[in-house]
């Protein structure tokens, strides 16, 4: 999938500024992003579409905002976290 639209889908949920929160509204948000780029591409997302997409993001609304060690962290995290969703989601629609 080209890492623009996976961008696209995201930018909803990494727009509002607390989006790196565990906060419920932004966990719906990030959930809801999520949906949107998992249905505008056929196979599973991989961590490092996720990753790039997420990079990407943060560089175009955020430049200089945050610590580099953080937002690596904070990108790892929702990386892995859309991964794991997003291939079990791949795999249990199968047919």
């Amino acid at each position: 999938m080209n890492i623009e639209k996976i961008a696209d889908a995201l930018k909803p949920w990494m727009q509002v500024e607390t989006w790196n929160t565990n906060h419920p509204l932004d966990e719906e948000r990030f959930h809801k992003a999520l949906k949107s780029a998992i249905n505008a591409n056929e196979t599973a997302l991989s961590y490092d579409e996720i990753k790039e997409a997420m990079e990407l993001l943060v560089e175009e609304l955020y430049p200089d905002e945050y610590d580099a060690s953080f937002i690596e962290e904070k990108i790892e995290q929702f990386s892995s976290k859309a991964e794991t969703i997003t291939s079990y989601i791949y795999d249990t629609n199968k047919t």
